[in-house]
């Protein structure tokens, strides 16, 4: 009789160590689950929106040509004016007030593309104003 109280005093403690290492583990798990680092947002996770089919995207076209014209107008002279070909690339994502655009557009002098126009413009949703941000030329190479 005392050797089925052992067995049963030795069974019940095994399944209590067995318990506690299988419950400790889950905690472990998802304490190491909480304290993980997030991994770095992914290129369609950030908000930014690219663009799709450009050439054919009249509004983004007529935002390209908008962000060039205002450029031109703080160029003194003549010959470092740019003129519109088209945008090739836009990317577009949410600020507090608007949009956000941002453009590659060609600009083209002779019937030869001349360089890339890089400009950034805020379009507000209040009032439809379109305000240019920062813009950069680069010129093609030679």
């Amino acid at each position: 009789m005392a050797f089925k109280v052992h067995r049963v005093l030795i069974l019940s403690v095994v399944v209590i160590v067995a318990a506690l290492l299988f419950f400790n583990s889950k905690a472990a798990a998802a304490r190491q689950l909480n304290e993980a680092p997030a991994p770095a947002p992914s290129e369609h996770d950030d908000g930014v929106d690219e663009i799709e089919d450009v050439k054919h995207n009249k509004e983004v076209q007529e935002l390209g040509r908008f962000t060039l014209e205002e450029a031109n107008k703080k160029v003194s002279g003549s010959s470092e004016k740019m003129t519109f070909g088209e945008v090739v690339s836009a990317k577009c994502w949410p600020v507090t007030d608007g949009e956000r655009y941002f453009f590659v557009i060609n600009s083209v002098k002779g019937g030869q593309i001349e360089g890339s126009f890089l400009g950034y413009l805020v379009v507000r949703n209040y009032s439809n104003e379109r305000i240019p941000m920062s813009w950069m030329f680069l010129p093609t190479a030679a």
